[in-house]
């Protein structure tokens, strides 16, 4: 397992889609039918390769052989929701209804959809459609404020784009979202704060 996860993250590196697919698929056949290795797969295709359809299909391997890991059913949520966004209108209530049903929708889809640009389009249906990206979780955070912590700031410059606010009031002290990468010491979201128009 240690061996597949180096190799994974040295090929994708590489932007060697081919040969990163080819592991994600040899680990979760090699643990056989419902292990947990699907969903990783899963989000593979969709993050990588833009198909809702297999990754759909990948993660109900996962969730149906009862994988206990929560992040399977969240990108069996996910792949729902890119599948509406480009689904026919017949199709496109039943898709949603089960993108909500497996990954309701709150700052921590958003921000997943915002991860990758072939997940990105879903993100601009979802608002289209009125939800706000600078929507609260229980924890007083919202997407934005999930990729400035997790320090992934090519995330949070697409969340900007799409008119996420720099300043919203984030956790129990409602502080300013802005201040996140000063007190967590970091220059570059800083640096990113700065050029997306903020004045400290």
């Amino acid at each position: 397992l240690d061996a597949y996860r180096h190799l994974i993250t040295l090929l994708d590196k590489r932007n060697d889609l081919d040969g990163t697919e080819a592991l994600y698929k040899q680990r979760a056949q090699e643990f056989g039918s419902g292990n947990c290795y699907y969903y990783g797969y899963a989000r593979f295709v969709l993050q990588r390769r833009g198909d809702p359809a297999q990754a759909i299909a990948l993660a109900r391997k996962a969730v149906d052989g009862h994988c206990p890991d929560p992040e399977a059913r969240e990108v069996l949520g996910l792949a729902h929701y890119v599948a509406w966004a480009t689904a026919p209108a017949a199709q496109r209530a039943e898709l949603l209804n089960q993108a909500r049903v497996f990954f309701p929708i709150g700052p921590r889809p958003l921000y997943s959809l915002a991860v990758s640009e072939r997940t990105l389009p879903a993100l601009r249906e979802l608002i289209k459609t009125g939800e706000s990206i600078d929507q609260y979780d229980n924890e007083k955070y919202n997407a934005l404020a999930y990729a400035m912590q997790f320090g992934d700031y090519a995330t949070a410059k697409r969340l900007i784009r799409l008119g996420a606010r720099l300043d919203a009031p984030i956790g129990s002290a409602q502080l300013p979202l802005a201040l996140l990468p000063v007190i967590q010491g970091e220059v570059e979201g800083v640096l990113l704060m700065k050029k997306s128009g903020l004045d400290y």
